[in-house]
């Protein structure tokens, strides 16, 4: 099983696309990319571990 980190980086697949788009096209959909990135990077973030730290729920009542 894949993931959720491993596979929020997927959504770097776009980007190719994208980019082409961006050159055979209108430049605006530069945008796009950055959006790209910004998902991903969210995605990214959202799904690393977090180490405790003691900032986590009490174990006991």
């Amino acid at each position: 099983m894949v993931s959720p980190r491993t596979a929020s980086l997927l959504s770097l697949g776009a980007l190719p696309a994208i980019a082409y788009y961006t050159l055979v096209s209108d430049p605006i959909v530069a945008v796009s990319l950055l959006n790209i990135g910004i998902i991903a990077t969210s995605l990214y973030l959202i799904f690393t571990p977090v180490s405790n730290g003691g900032h986590g729920h009490s174990t006991h009542a």
